[in-house]
């Protein structure tokens, strides 16, 4: 969505003994008042998602994955960093934004994705639900050639295939805003050692169960492999 970066996120990491960071998807001021968000998501920011969808370049993707990359840079600089293990986390849009670090930096080591979005966006090609944001209306009768070349080129099922990296997933099977079709179609590209969490009777919600899951996920993975 349109918010702040979360300092209590990347506390709630670093409480466990992790260098972590966590940023804003558009590259705005952080700790602003709510409304502050509010409005710009309600203004200049509305339907952010799809405008420009019949150009790479133009596509909202574009500067979040590049500010993605930038992010990960800015992390693995610090003293701190081990020079090995790079574990890429999120929700929904963050879920998304994980697989895609993955696919973009060699160095990504794990993938923590739930109930991710950005998958699947031309589904509807082939007679399934898109992921979000649905750049594609799923009601299209013939998409735009533009649009369908746009949207592959940023869609987090591509970057999946891309990495080597372990991964956890959580998908819930009625969820309308990331189907599971979508979530399964990016989950199967994985060549790592992977695992998913199947939520029979799950919308697009996070519980506290789940994200404790996700938590354990991360953990157990360091346990394995770091000393």
């Amino acid at each position: 969505g349109v918010a702040s970066s979360r300092l209590g996120v990347a506390a709630r990491w670093a409480a466990d003994g992790l260098l972590a960071l966590d940023f804003n998807a558009h590259g705005l001021p952080n700790d602003k008042p709510k409304e502050f968000y509010a409005q710009l998501y309600r203004g200049e920011l509305k339907d952010y998602f799809w405008k420009g969808r019949d150009s790479r370049e133009g596509l909202f993707f574009h500067g979040l994955y590049l500010r993605l990359m930038r992010a990960m840079d800015a992390l693995t600089a610090q003293p701190e960093w081990d020079g090995q293990t790079l574990i890429a986390c999120g929700r929904s849009q963050g879920g998304g934004q994980a697989i895609v670090a993955a696919g973009l930096d060699p160095r990504v080591t794990f993938i923590a994705a739930e109930i991710p979005a950005f998958c699947d966006h031309t589904g509807i090609v082939i007679g399934r639900i898109n992921g979000w944001p649905r750049l594609i209306p799923n009601d299209a009768e013939k998409p735009d050639d533009k649009v369908v070349a746009a949207a592959r080129y940023y869609d987090a099922v591509n970057f999946a295939a891309r990495t080597k990296a372990q991964a956890f997933f959580t998908v819930g099977f009625i969820d309308i805003t990331c189907p599971p079709t979508g979530v399964y179609a990016a989950y199967n590209q994985l060549s790592g050692r992977k695992r998913i969490w199947n939520h029979v009777d799950t919308g697009h919600v996070s519980k506290l169960e789940y994200e404790a899951g996700v938590r354990d996920a991360v953990l157990r993975y360091l346990k394995e492999t770091t000393r």
